[in-house]
């Protein structure tokens, strides 16, 4: 492409005069900016039709005018013609003009007149006298004083006469000349027609104009916007389909219009667009996935050799030591992370669902020890229930008290409460606080704050993110407020589950425990199991003397005491059936609920206090005996 030549700079710059300035160019932006291409394309056809109907209502008007007076004009110059040639025939065989003047025009109910100059001196004042008219005209006055030479006509467009009755007419008036053969005489012959018929008949048409102008515009703009519409339709489609598209739905297309025009092309090229977005992301995530597998080894082997490392240094290596195992275990948090992110932008992070007491998992933070040290947090909780992946739930928990705890000054907050159908937790702190506009950008990845840049910290930018994804798939939500201890507030929403007050078999004013109505059951979430509810506290087994070291080793309880480390269910009690009332006062309630359990899995155990970022708990086997 061709640049425009350098200006001269002895020549001075010239303003180019910006198109768009003024309140005309203000105003069409406005519009551009208001209006769509339907709106616009049916404003445009309509605009187009108001003009172009303007004009031709406007030709058809004036046209129509011209027409009606030309044809009155020829039907009073036959009229002029005919009563002329009469006047000049002296049929009467006389020569006195006048006497075949009132003969000739005797007894005619059109209207018309003879006049003639008496005086043919020019030197003299003319004596134009009326010789000669129909029975509705009067002698005088005459109906106009325009004169023509002999064999001419002239036209009088508009003019008003008034008849013998009194009336006042607009008419049209044709003046021809004549000459008198014998005598020589000249007169003029006045013929009228009626120009009301004309007025009506331009009035009818302007008014069917003006009328139907409208109405025509109206109805090429509805019609264009509602065909536009229909013709737009695959692009609203592909805008619907694209609006409804995030990073995870790559893989969806547009849909492609049958008709091979522009919009069908745009969308061919769109899905194109679409399939590359869809290889590079694909191929990034990969990227990530295997990069952060194949550091999980590594990391594994250096934090291992470092922890050996630890109690065989001198102390002036100690504290190296110390320094790099706190990288290895931050580096060892990041790779999680990104994995946990990797799966959930490939997959989703398929939380399996079981009722979450949420209490507990804030309770377990009271005193947990962490990594990121900090003030250790207050704890306000009141009992609420939500379904969800209890693992998930502790990890987007404790990102959010560590995040607090690592920019607290000297108080963390950590309440959960139910509001409405919602559970609430809200972690505060009175830390720098997060500023409004940076609080949706906080929650992006590997976004930190200026305040939080430094490595010290210990953060990576991923922990509030995951946050984000994992109350992104329990269908509930995070955001960030102003604390009112000064600093950040996050507030977590999770839907809770909400029992039925008055079930049938529990107390008024208690809620039943999730299951099928009537069952009895009251589940327990906690990796130990459940706690039977008992009737009446149980009887005191009667066990041996326990020894003393010195006299043996200890006896053992006659009842068996189960233990959690064992790979089938724990056991339960034996379900209860529903005694007979009983009085009351004898100890046993008249209710009774049976108690289920929840199976340990080995290698899957869990637990709020789990500080282990990487996998849970081991559990061990006990020894065969």
């Amino acid at each position: 492409m061709a640049r425009d030549p350098d200006p001269d700079p002895a020549a001075g710059s010239v303003a180019v005069p910006d198109r768009s300035s003024g309140p005309f160019g203000a105003l069409r932006d406005r519009l551009r900016a208001r209006l769509g291409v339907r709106t616009t394309t049916a404003l445009a056809a309509a605009l187009t039709v108001g003009v172009v109907l303007l004009v031709a209502g406007a030709i058809l008007v004036l046209g129509l005018d011209w027409l009606l007076r030309m044809q009155l004009a020829n039907a009073a110059t036959q009229q002029a013609t005919q009563l002329g040639d009469r006047v000049a025939a002296n049929f009467a065989d006389s020569e006195d003009v006048k006497r075949n003047a009132i003969q000739a025009t005797g007894k005619r109910s059109d209207l018309v007149e003879v006049v003639t100059d008496y005086n043919n001196d020019p030197d003299r004042p003319s004596d134009v006298q009326n010789i000669g008219s129909s029975d509705p005209l009067p002698k005088y006055p005459l109906m106009t004083d325009v004169r023509a030479e002999p064999d001419e006509v002239e036209v009088v467009d508009s003019t008003w006469i008034t008849l013998n009755d009194g009336k006042h007419e607009e008419v049209l008036v044709v003046v021809k000349g004549y000459e008198f053969p014998p005598t020589g005489q000249p007169f003029w012959v006045l013929a009228a027609q009626p120009l009301d018929f004309l007025h009506r008949a331009v009035e009818t048409v302007l008014a069917m104009v003006l009328v139907g102008i409208p109405v025509l515009v109206v109805l090429v703009g509805g019609f264009t916007y509602f065909f536009a519409g229909r013709a737009l339709r695959p692009v609203e489609a592909i805008r619907t389909r694209v609006a409804r598209m995030s990073d995870r739905d790559l893989g969806t297309r547009v849909p492609v219009p049958p008709a091979r025009d522009e919009v069908g092309r745009l969308a061919a090229t769109m899905n194109q667009m679409l399939g590359r977005l869809e290889s590079a992301q694909s191929n990034q995530r990969r990227f990530v996935a295997d990069a952060s597998h194949e550091l999980r080894s590594p990391l594994a082997t250096i934090a291992s050799g470092l922890e050996l490392l630890a109690g065989s240094v001198d102390p002036a290596d100690a504290s190296t030591v110390r320094t790099l195992r706190g990288e290895t275990s931050r580096l060892d948090r990041l790779v999680d992370g990104l994995l946990l992110l990797a799966r959930s932008d490939e997959r989703g992070l398929q939380p399996r669902r079981e009722d979450v007491d949420l209490d507990e998992i804030v309770e377990a933070e009271r005193g947990r020890p962490s990594d990121v040290g900090g003030v250790a947090p207050e704890v306000r909780a009141e009992p609420v229930r939500v379904s969800g992946d209890r693992a998930q739930l502790v990890r987007a928990v404790r990102n959010l008290v560590d995040n607090a705890r690592r920019h607290a000054t000297s108080r963390v907050l950590v309440t959960v409460r139910a509001e409405g159908p919602d559970a609430v937790v809200d972690v505060a702190d009175d830390g720098p606080g997060v500023p409004p506009e940076a609080r949706d950008r906080v929650f992006e990845r590997f976004v930190r704050l200026d305040e939080a840049r430094a490595r010290s910290d210990g953060g990576s930018g991923l922990g509030l993110a995951i946050v984000r994804e994992i109350l992104a798939v329990h269908d509930g939500g995070v955001e960030v407020l102003d604390s009112p201890l000064g600093g950040a507030l996050f507030r977590l929403r999770l839907p809770r589950v909400v029992s039925e007050p008055g079930e049938p078999g529990l107390p008024e004013g208690t809620e039943a425990a999730e299951g099928p109505p009537g069952d009895g059951d009251l589940r327990d979430d906690r990796p130990t199991g459940p706690l039977p509810l008992l009737t009446s506290p149980p009887p005191k087994r009667a066990t041996a003397p326990m020894p003393r070291e010195q006299d043996g080793p200890r006896e053992q309880p006659t009842a068996p005491v189960a233990r959690e480390q064992e790979t089938a269910p724990v056991a339960q009690p034996s379900p209860v059936a529903q005694p007979s009332p009983v009085p009351r006062g004898t100890g046993r309630d008249e209710r009774v609920r049976r108690a289920t359990s929840v199976p340990i899995r080995l290698g899957d155990a869990r637990s709020p206090a789990d500080v282990n970022p990487t996998a849970p708990i081991r559990v061990v086997r006990p020894p065969s005996r």
